[in-house]
């Protein structure tokens, strides 16, 4: 195995000081150094085998990671001890060029970890409430849940968040790009536009009155919004995870590329809209229950682990059933627990007076049980005044 030596901690940290692009871009640099590795150069993977993981789409040694021993083991026809040992390699691999945490570090290495890797890379909601539910935005490295019957707003929060993405730091974004799946049909580039304007995040015509409509000074300066958002329209589960693979190598692709050009935007980002809509439609069923959860439970954690190596957010939205047990809540969200355990963070929506929404923290490895309300207005997701 090829070792990289790190650069010393105090030279990374002038260099953060001088440039606050530059941590941003050592791990770019740092996935796209491990996406260009020639998996054939990892002990185990011969030439034989190598063709066979590549028919597979499993070129680097992220996608070993990501696939996972027990699907390795199919595809090369390795037994389940090589298999993971080989998957062990990669992952090693992996965190010796710093795209992976290490396996064992202190709790105080794993708050600076956080401090430094995560809360700085937080997405806004575009709303100060569901900010303050989430501790400051959307997790990097980590999957958000939100769950509720139709009107609740899971879709504008997802349309909200796909503008609040591509927002320069300061702002509470990340200045990159958003991939959205969209299983339902329901992203509107429209109403992406709406937002924009509606939250003046480009220059506008003058509007004395406050009834007076808001008009862009410029209609291509609003359009760039929709550039950096890539729609991937799945028409059924396979599909659906095709896409989510596809998405795999976009990131790849898209981090070879951005070496030598730091202010490039990245995709920071991924939307799905929603998870569970086709796997309802085609695992119909008690029957097809085992094979509905199995396939859910590979799609979620994918996307989980796609998000922990490229440092990116993952949110997606879920329906919910009628919750047959006859106490407690009416409802419950679709994917048992099986999307229970995947989600980092787990929030229920509920519909409120008017454009009201009451957001509630159902799971969390940190936060409280808390709930806050937000509005569902022109701008987005807005805090309760109506002011984006």
């Amino acid at each position: 195995m090829v070792k990289k030596d790190n650069p010393k901690s105090s030279d990374k940290e002038d260099e953060v000081k001088d440039n606050p692009n530059a941590e941003s871009t050592d791990v770019e640099k740092e996935v796209a150094d491990a996406a260009e590795f020639d998996i054939g150069d990892l002990e185990g993977v011969g030439a034989v085998r190598k063709a066979r993981l590549a028919a597979a789409n499993i070129n680097n040694p992220m996608d070993l990671m990501v696939r996972g021993p027990v699907e390795v083991a199919e595809i090369t026809g390795l037994d389940r001890d090589a298999a993971e040992k080989l998957v062990q390699t990669a992952i090693d691999f992996l965190k010796e060029r710093g795209v992976m945490e290490k396996t064992f570090q202190s709790g105080r290495d794993k708050l600076k970890f956080r401090k430094e890797k995560i809360d700085k890379n937080r997405i806004t909601t575009g709303c100060k409430a569901l900010d303050e539910l989430l501790g400051g935005g959307y997790e990097p490295q980590s999957v958000t849940e939100f769950y509720g019957v139709y009107g609740s707003g899971k879709t504008q929060i997802c349309h909200t968040a796909a503008v609040m993405a591509q927002l320069p730091r300061e702002q509470g974004g990340l200045d990159g790009e958003v991939i959205w799946i969209d299983t339902e049909a329901t992203f509107r580039p429209e109403r992406i536009i709406d937002i924009v304007v509606e939250r003046e995040l480009v220059p506008l015509q003058p509007h004395p009155k406050k009834s007076d409509p808001k008009i862009p000074v410029d209609e291509n300066q609003a359009y760039e919004f929709l550039d950096r958002i890539t729609v991937a329209s799945a028409t059924n589960a396979s599909h659906q995870e095709l896409i989510a693979d596809k998405i795999r190598e976009m990131l790849k692709v898209h981090e070879d590329q951005i070496e030598g050009r730091p202010t490039a935007p990245r995709v920071v980002l991924i939307i799905v809209d929603s998870l569970t809509t086709h796997y309802r439609v085609e695992y119909a069923g008690r029957g097809l229950l085992q094979p509905k959860q199995a396939a859910l439970n590979t799609h979620i954690h994918r996307l989980l682990k796609t998000a922990q190596i490229f440092n990116i957010a993952v949110i997606f939205t879920n329906q919910v059933v009628a919750n047959p047990e006859g106490f407690g809540n009416p409802i419950k969200p679709v994917g048992g627990n099986v999307l229970a355990h995947a989600s980092t963070y787990r929030i229920a929506l509920r519909k409120g007076a008017n454009v009201k929404r009451i957001a509630k923290m159902d799971d969390s490895p940190m936060h409280e049980q808390l709930e806050v309300i937000f509005e569902t207005t022109k701008g987005g997701c807005t805090d309760p005044e109506g002011k984006p």
